[in-house]
């Protein structure tokens, strides 16, 4: 990297990813793949619905099984849903490039093929101990050779084709991919966001190392890179505006919790670690680029746990997009506010009908 270190702020870091990412403004009807283009994660029952929702005009509760799209097990088993066109460099990607690693997947992958005869087979029919041990299997969509269709209950492994990439070029792609939406970054974040070992990332980071240069940012005091071809955007993103409701897990969440939430107690709960839980499965609540709250669903209920009094504006725009989650069901939705400062859920209800359901 021959350039100059670049400065900015945590602002300018957020304001960029939430617009690189099509939290600023939604996207048309139907451009799901478009949405989707960096990977969004489904492993919390529907959350990749709702981050299709937060980025799409017109979400509907089946959109996460468009035909522009496809889901895979990303890093470490992840049910994630990726662009179709594109799911070789979400699976490909990740390869090993450890000979017998290598060897070891594609065996697990002929087994699958095996014991699906090539179709789409429920997982609970395959036995237990796939490739020799529980959920083993989950590692065989890097083969490019397994997909699956994950509706919150029921999983089917889909055996298909190789992708056409290959398999260096698919490496280099889902880096840029990483730093165009969650930069700037390091090469040990790339490799835990990937889930490959160190001395892979470290090798596919040297393959683009050309297209990078090195950015800091004010108060963190650690260098990262970033693609030369976002600095302009990233130093230039202006501030969003509107309300989201992302689920766990979101894009726009995945790193940097101290930037996205610097208040230890507020941050975990709506950003907590592996292991420390508020008492539920939290959202975060994003007005205007900042996330002002946490958010939890039950079916079509939703309550919403402000960090402090929020204007009556702000808490209609809130409720609106809650009332309009995607989300099947024979009930009406619902939305419940709990008392800013985590005291427990208020008795009140509120209720309309939803435009999108």
């Amino acid at each position: 990297m021959a350039h100059g270190t670049v400065q900015v702020t945590p602002a300018q870091l957020l304001r960029y990813r939430a617009r690189v990412s099509h939290l600023d403004a939604r996207l048309p009807p139907g451009a799901f793949a478009e949405a989707a283009w960096g990977g969004l994660q489904d492993s919390v029952p529907r959350s990749g619905v709702i981050s299709l929702h937060a980025r799409v005009e017109a979400t509907k509760s089946d959109s996460w099984e468009d035909p522009s799209l496809v889901q895979i097990w990303f890093r470490g088993g992840a049910d994630y849903i990726v662009p179709r066109d594109d799911v070789g460099i979400f699976t490909l990607g990740s390869y090993p490039r450890d000979p017998e690693r290598a060897a070891d997947l594609e065996r697990v992958a002929d087994e699958v093929h095996e014991l699906t005869d090539g179709r789409m087979t429920p997982s609970r029919e395959l036995p237990r101990d796939v490739g020799g041990r529980p959920l083993r299997i989950r590692n065989t969509s890097i083969t490019g050779r397994v997909h699956i269709r994950w509706d919150a209950a029921n999983i089917w492994v889909i055996p298909v084709e190789r992708p056409a990439i290959e398999v260096e070029d698919a490496r280099g792609e889902l880096a840029r991919r990483f730093l165009h939406w969650h930069g700037p970054a390091t090469v040990r974040r790339l490799a835990t966001w990937t889930g490959v070992e160190p001395r892979d990332a470290a090798e596919t980071w040297r393959s683009i190392e050309a297209e990078l240069v090195p950015v800091e940012i004010d108060g963190v005091g650690e260098v990262r890179s970033m693609l030369a071809a976002d600095i302009e955007d990233l130093r230039s993103a202006a501030p969003v505006e509107g309300v989201r409701l992302l689920p766990m897990d979101d894009p726009f969440t995945k790193l940097d919790h101290d930037l996205l939430v610097p208040d230890v107690a507020l941050r975990a709960r709506a950003l907590p670690k592996v292991g420390q839980s508020p008492g539920y499965i939290p959202g975060a609540v994003l007005v205007d680029g900042e996330i002002v709250g946490a958010w939890q669903r039950q079916q079509r209920k939703v309550t919403v746990h402000p960090f402090s009094a929020l204007p009556a504006r702000v808490r209609e725009a809130i409720e609106a997009e809650a009332l309009t989650f995607p989300i099947a069901g024979a009930s009406e939705p619902s939305v419940r506010w709990a008392r800013a400062g985590g005291a427990p859920a208020a008795s009140r209800s509120r209720r309309r009908s939803a435009s999108h359901r």
